[in-house]
């Protein structure tokens, strides 16, 4: 059986909507977790978020890892401070 060409665009166009709102909400929970993180005192260089994701059939969201269990992974890197010798100008 051949699908017409315009037909298959519009139904992948219809998937990438629906997977694009399904995945709206991580960004605000990214969000969250910048503003966190700007927020002390002596914030990393580098954050690193990961999150296991689920999409059902329904295209609703769910956080989890393999054991079924939400899961979001978080790794701050600091780099180290270096001073200049005055000395060596």
């Amino acid at each position: 059986m051949t699908t017409p060409v315009a037909r298959g665009g519009r139904t992948a166009a219809l998937a990438t909507d629906a997977l694009r709102a399904t995945l709206r909400p991580l960004g605000q929970l990214l969000e969250e977790v910048h503003g966190a993180v700007a927020g002390t005192e002596n914030p990393p260089h580098e954050l690193k978020v990961e999150f296991g994701i689920q999409i059902g059939q329904d295209l609703k969201l769910g956080i989890v890892g393999l054991n079924g269990k939400a899961t979001m992974t978080v790794s701050a890197t600091w780099q180290q401070q270096t001073t200049a010798d005055p000395a060596q100008g």
